[in-house]
């Protein structure tokens, strides 16, 4: 597959899920999942502020799952359902593969892109099943368990991060051909792999006083600057290795890595023997894992390219648990700065708001919390006094205060929450919002620039440098995964 292809097939892969995840993990509130914490500023209304026990959002690379479009089932009705892969104890149709990629091809179509050879296209599409099965067989061996209420509340922020309501989601869903109770069990699913990686990677991951001191000082003379740390576009050859293999499988196998080796040492392009001869994820794309800085790769690998030239080839066989890498620096970049890093940034927007927060449960349902606050916006739109309406009916600690939460930076807040407030112009008021508190009415009161303070440059350190371990940590776990399932390819991956 050509590398713009892939680049932009990789672009639609996330863009088919981005509907949905993003969502769901807001929706969950763990405390894996939250943003920053809030600096130390004496007491907070504990109704929208994160809690104070975590510290970073989690990494995008985790499976995910899309609001489905119109499918092809009714085309398909008289397709033999083959088995094209066995993954451990369940199988995947060649139906399932064929339904995925029609997906993708129809994102890039509505995004004007061109798609990807067919054949490149159902290989890459057919390891991403893979992969997702075995992780989701993993949170099922795990014993983890997805509350119905759970699947609601995910349910309800997919349709409010897509700005429809739960009747025109589930409308959206059987549009496509794809049963409610289906998109159901998918998105249980879904929520059972997020738990199983919270307890296995998210909760094992630590930053440290000291870290978040090398960091600042590395990124200290790059403020204001036009880029950033520097990044490693890696490409790997993987020769597995099985769980069990003999000392002699073992010796044949690193024989073929050193083969392979001096393959690509002897000026054999390295993209189509990875696709050749690669038994990793990346073989699809010519083994490239994608920019990352140095902290965001296996330690192995980067202690294999830190010293390489670009273009060059590790002058040696990499052995880890999974097999023997072939390992090559395709290229390296100075990512941006202060655009995605705020860390290196000398400002940031603060926001001024305001909430009327009614809490949801047993009794108090989420629809009537939305009822009820649907009928307070109409008086508020009409005249009515937000702070007045805020001390008689809020049931957040800020009440008394008019709902005012001062002014808040980013990261201070349940994602959900802020992601609505980001949305609206000062003296607007929301739609009402569901986060894990309840249900909100918001109100932005006015907007600033400001110096970042010390002690907020290094929560946001301490937020990229976790995301950077919880990356490489995911990245770890899921190869992992990969290496002790079983999987039977029936279908020819590169055809």
């Amino acid at each position: 597959m050509k590398r713009q292809e892939f680049a932009v097939f990789s672009l639609l892969m996330t863009q088919w899920h981005r509907l949905l995840l993003p969502a769901v993990l807001t929706a969950l509130a763990a405390p894996a999942m939250a943003q920053l914490k809030a600096p130390s500023q004496g007491p907070r209304a504990s109704g929208v502020f994160v809690p104070q026990a975590s510290d970073v959002a989690a990494p995008s690379s985790q499976p995910q799952l899309g609001v489905p479009q119109p499918s092809t089932d009714a085309r398909r009705s008289q397709l033999v359902d083959e088995v094209v892969a066995v993954v451990n104890n369940s199988v995947i149709t060649r139906r399932e593969l064929l339904d995925r990629a029609d997906e993708i091809e129809n994102q890039l179509r509505t995004a004007n892109r061109p798609a990807p050879a067919r054949a490149d296209l159902l290989g890459e599409v057919l390891e991403r099943l893979v992969m997702e099965r075995v992780q989701t067989q993993a949170a099922q061996e795990a014993g983890i368990r997805v509350t119905d209420q759970e699947v609601d509340r995910a349910i309800e922020s997919v349709a409010q991060q897509n700005r429809m309501n739960a009747t025109d989601l589930r409308k959206r869903v059987e549009a496509s051909g794809m049963t409610w109770t289906k998109y159901r069990d998918e998105l249980r699913k879904q929520v059972q792999v997020i738990r199983l990686r919270e307890r296995e990677v998210d909760s094992k991951v630590q930053v440290y006083d000291g870290e978040i001191d090398n960091y600042l000082a590395a990124r200290g003379g790059q403020q204001g600057a036009a880029s950033g740390p520097t990044e490693y576009n890696v490409a790997q050859i993987l020769v597995r290795v099985p769980e069990n293999a003999s000392d002699a499988q073992k010796q044949a196998l690193r024989a073929k890595a050193e083969g392979l080796l001096k393959q690509a040492q002897g000026g054999a392009d390295f993209a189509q023997l990875a696709q050749s001869s690669s038994e990793g994820p990346e073989a699809a794309q010519g083994g490239t894992m994608g920019f990352r800085e140095i902290g965001r790769l296996p330690a192995l690998f980067a202690n294999a390219v830190v010293d390489l030239q670009t273009g060059a080839v590790a002058p040696q066989v990499v052995e880890s648990a999974n097999g023997f890498h072939i390992i090559k620096l395709v290229a390296k970049r100075a990512a941006p700065a202060a655009a995605s890093n705020p860390a290196a940034a000398s400002k940031i927007t603060q926001t001024q708001v305001r909430h009327i927060l009614i809490r949801t449960g047993p009794n108090m349902p989420e629809a009537e919390a939305r009822r009820q606050l649907g009928t307070l916006r109409d008086r508020i739109s009409h005249g009515g006094d937000f702070a007045d309406a805020a001390k008689r009916f809020s049931q957040d600690g800020s009440a008394q205060a008019g709902g005012d939460l001062g002014w808040v930076s980013p990261g201070e807040l349940v994602p959900e929450f802020e992601q609505a407030m980001n949305r609206l112009r000062p003296g607007e008021v929301s739609e009402p919002v569901v986060t894990q508190f309840g249900v909100h009415l918001i109100q932005v009161l006015n907007r600033r620039e400001t110096e970042m303070a010390p002690e907020k440059r290094r929560d946001f350190a301490r937020a990229e440098i976790r995301e950077q371990k919880l990356r490489a940590a995911y990245d770890d776990w899921v190869r992992q995964l990969r290496s002790q399932a079983y999987v039977e390819y029936r279908v020819n991956r590169q055809r």
